[in-house]
């Protein structure tokens, strides 16, 4: 019998910070107390949250590790599950079961037996999404637990995410030999959004280049390895013990990766994928709103140095063809599965049918996306003849030969191909997607040019804006040939035939115009409109938006919240979006799109700015630019041209080092290129700087001591002292109060700095406050300043997830009265806040929707919110003040 794991901890080190972590010893002594009171129990543990270790802990803690763990595969006998579960065996003693939902309907019977007859008390660790959708089908074994569950013959515990200050102990613990700083720290800590396994992953990748966190969760990009030939991965030395069909299946997902989870179990079998799934090797994310398995590069590297997992060809052989019968049945398979197939099919050199130009199409503009137009074009240029006579068809073959084209260089070929379809049909004049990233993209090419031609402003005047007027100066300004009408940017956003994608665009238009022009009210205005808009669309059908409609999604998202964090609106919302941001960040990879991959460079960036590390700001916002392609030039201000000229620019304040340590000749100025990056248009000079940027730039220059208060002050123009935007006008402030020595004044600087979400420069006052206060020997005043530092300090700790801050409990205005829900209302609200809908939360927590609906009505009078929306404002207010409790309640 297999009743035991021979597979030790992979560290003992995250052994430790984990089970004796507060959250897990919490959920370890429930279960504990449960099964030593004779009870059975169900774990429900999420991919990342380390279900086998936790097993194996309670395990230890029950004392008899070797006896009392059953860890359920696809190999699992009916025998070995009866010979666990008899009630003779370790004197009827409790005992575990790791993977309990891939029992299979054999083993009814003897789980029956052991519910209802022997109550022999097991704690069942099973998957949380599948036993999510038990109701609607699924493992009959499964279902039979959960009914118990439901009739309260089983009790049931969900094992939670890690805290924040959890999860910083984790990544700290596990790099403490990695120069990492804190904001590091705390980014890896946000990426791992609570999950143990993947905050290791990412400790592992961490170690590899500590330069380049944060960024984004690692994936292998096709023939691409991504950390050369280092093993990082945590299970290499168990991978001998491991069998070769395992490694085989993990080598071939790994290759593929990320592939569409229903794909990848049809060509593996569910038991296979449940498996690497189950042992650490594969793990599923999103993809562009898609379920998806993928092989982290840890694994794969790894595999490929110690040249496991290795298939004979013929095996190699008959896999391909079950993967080709797949993608034509209509399965996705996942854009490197589509390179794979497209190379294929260029290797036979047969004929190409119109099945084999739709995927060497897809292929193609997977390979521009990833910066690899030569191979694009080729496959380009073998379905030219088969695209020109499907319509369709034809402005796909268009768009990504204007964008192979780019990629190479060649701007006049990419011109000529644009005008010549401006001739001969109605460029981006129709609503699909394809068209409008075909309008962007080929008005993106044309932003270049000294001039605009007339046969261009002529196509957009006569034949783009009378379908929805608005849409031409969009497009140019969007492309940096022109700056924003507000006029026509509102009407975009207002007309309702107009398609998402520019809507989004449009929204992302107006904030950043109104950043520009220093209007935080219709900044807010703008950005809350085009975040209930994004809200109103997920919310109904969470994975609506796809293609060009996400990468417009994705972009006002992470506009609008740089443009409120840098104009100090709303923080709290700001920091939340960021923090969900980084989450999706976490599950990106190279063929999933670029857009993710910048966004921790992007956002992290802007708050190291806030914070006066101008040198970091710098290095991330060089990732941003590296990340950024001729490919991508359909979206925000000719970003490529932009970040290119600042690159360019022989300036002297940012200089990167090359890898030898050596500095280059050339650098580029970091303030001057970010104003041109946030204020746009990419393709000319968007004039002087405004007043409030200067002074957000001066401040930093203070903040990382360049120059003085004084000498900023000084710099300045008039115009700096009257600034309408909150964050900058805090700064100014700072700047008057700390020039004139002003004790009182920079600690009434350093509440406002806090309240604008500006915490590295509140710091920064709090501190200069208390040692004037001192010097003046005002110790009741110092007593004061230094109690709000050190609650800035502990909040500097802590990573953005913590779900109680404690920055502003220091000093209050007044002492407000605590709400408290119980956990199941906490729990409601916060998927209320991911905008699912009542009946999405019934089926996530598996309870009545009547049930869901009272709970949103009891936690709507709790709050004091009159809408079912309001309640995501509702409980950031009072969670970031503090004043938010939980409680027990029942399971129910």
């Amino acid at each position: 019998m297999h009743s035991s794991d021979d597979f030790v901890p992979v560290d003992p080190a995250y052994d430790r910070l984990v089970h004796l972590a507060p959250t897990r010893s919490r959920e370890s002594n429930q279960i504990l107390d449960l099964l030593r009171s004779g009870r059975s129990v169900i774990v429900v543990c999420l991919t990342g949250d380390g279900a086998l270790d936790f097993g194996r802990s309670l395990a230890v803690a029950l004392g008899r590790p070797d006896q009392s763990l059953l860890r359920i595969s696809a190999h699992t006998t009916t025998e070995e599950v009866a010979e666990f579960v008899d009630a003779g065996r370790i004197a009827g003693g409790p005992r575990i079961m790791s993977g309990a939902h891939l029992l299979t309907g054999d083993t009814a019977p003897v789980i029956d037996q052991a519910l209802h007859v022997s109550r022999v008390p097991v704690a069942y660790l099973v998957d949380g999404d599948l036993l999510r959708t038990v109701h609607q089908g699924g493992n009959s074994v499964l279902k039979q637990i959960a009914m118990s569950w439901s009739a309260g013959e089983v009790d049931r515990i969900d094992l939670a995410p890690l805290t924040g200050s959890e999860s910083m102990a984790l990544v700290a613990g596990l790099s403490a030999t990695t120069p990492l700083d804190d904001l590091q720290l705390r980014t890896l800590a946000a990426l791992c959004g609570g999950r143990p396994l993947v905050a290791a992953d990412l400790v592992a990748w961490a170690e590899e280049d500590p330069d380049r966190v944060p960024r984004h969760y690692p994936h292998a990009s096709f023939d691409t390895p991504f950390f050369g030939t280092r093993v990082l991965s945590r299970l290499a030395p168990l991978y001998p013990r491991m069998p070769d069909s395992t490694l085989i299946a993990a080598r071939r997902l790994g290759d593929l990766s990320p592939m569409p989870t229903r794909t990848a179990k049809q060509l593996f079998g569910d038991s296979a994928v449940s498996r690497l799934i189950d042992l650490r090797l594969a793990r599923e994310f999103e993809v562009s709103g898609q379920p998806s398995v993928a092989v982290p590069p840890l694994h794969i590297g790894a595999m490929a140095n110690q040249l496991i997992g290795e298939a004979d060809s013929a095996d190699e052989e008959k896999f391909n063809r079950r993967l080709a019968i797949l993608w034509q049945a209509g399965y996705p398979v996942g854009e490197a599965a589509e390179i794979g197939l497209a190379r294929d099919v260029i290797g036979e050199s047969r004929e190409i049918d119109r099945s084999d130009a739709v995927l060497l199409l897809k292929a193609a503009r997977t390979l521009n996306r990833l910066g690899d137009p030569m191979e694009a074009s080729i496959m380009l240029h073998l379905v030219e003849d088969v695209a020109r006579n499907d319509a369709p068809m034809l402005l796909e073959w268009e768009l990504q030969t204007i964008t192979a084209r780019l990629l190479s260089g060649d701007r006049i070929g990419a011109i000529a191909l644009i005008r010549s379809g401006v001739e001969h049909g109605p460029l981006g004049c129709e609503r699909e997607p394809v068209l409008l990233e075909l309008l962007f993209t080929a008005a993106a090419a044309l932003a270049g040019e000294p001039e605009l031609p007339q046969w261009w402003t002529d196509h957009l005047r006569d034949e783009v804006d009378p379908v929805i007027p608005g849409i031409a100066n969009l497009v140019t300004s969007f492309a940096g040939s022109g700056m924003t009408r507000l006029d026509d940017a509102r009407a975009v956003a207002d007309s309702q035939s107009a398609p998402d994608a520019l809507r989004f665009a449009a929204y992302a238009a107006l904030c950043q115009y109104h950043l520009k022009t220093d209007n935080a009210e219709a900044l807010i205005a703008a950005a809350k409109e085009g975040y209930e808009y994004y809200v109103g669309l997920t919310g109904a059908n969470p994975r609506s938006l796809t293609g060009f409609t996400y990468t417009m999604a994705w972009y006002f998202m992470v506009g609008a919240t740089v443009n409120c964090l840098l104009a100090g609106i709303e923080p709290q919302r700001s920091e939340l979006i960021t923090r969900k941001l980084l989450e999706a960040a976490s599950g990106a990879s190279t063929h999933s799109g670029w857009q993710l991959n910048a966004t921790a460079s992007w956002c992290i960036g802007i708050q190291r700015l806030l914070d006066g590390e101008t040198d970091l700001a710098a290095r991330d916002y060089a990732a941003v630019a590296a990340t950024v392609t001729p490919a991508l030039l359909a979206v925000g201000w000719g970003l490529r041209d932009t970040l290119g000229r600042w690159q360019r620019s022989n300036a002297p304040y940012y200089r990167p080092t090359s890898g030898d340590g050596s500095v280059p000749t050339q650098g580029y100025r970091f303030h001057d290129g970010l104003a041109a990056f946030l204020l746009g248009p990419g393709a000319s000079n968007p004039g002087p700087m405004p007043a409030w940027i200067r002074t957000v730039f001066a401040h930093a220059h203070v903040l990382d001591g360049t120059i003085t208060a004084a000498e900023a002050v000084q710099s300045l123009p008039d115009e700096s002292t009257d600034l309408n935007l909150p964050g900058p006008r805090a700064a100014r402030r700072h700047l008057d109060a700390s020039a004139a020595e002003d004790a009182e004044a920079l600690l009434a600087a350093g509440l406002e700095l806090r309240s604008v979400g500006y915490r590295g420069a509140a710091r920064h006052a709090f501190a200069e406050s208390r040692a004037l206060f001192l010097a003046q020997r005002l110790s009741s005043r110092a007593r004061v300043a230094g109690e709000a530092l050190d609650a800035l300090r502990q909040r500097a700790a802590t990573p953005p997830e913590d779900p109680q801050p404690l920055e502003d409990t220091a000093i209050s205005d007044a002492a407000a009265p605590a709400v408290t829900l119980t956990e199941r209302e906490l729990e409601v609200c916060r998927l209320v806040a991911e905008g699912l809908t009542n009946v999405q939360i019934s089926q996530r927590l598996v309870l009545s929707v009547r049930t869901v609906e009272s709970h949103v009505l009891q936690a709507r009078a709790k709050l004091g919110a009159e809408r079912r929306r309001d309640i995501p404002k509702h409980l950031l207010k009072l969670r970031d003040t503090g004043r938010i409790n939980a409680v027990g309640s029942a399971k129910a």
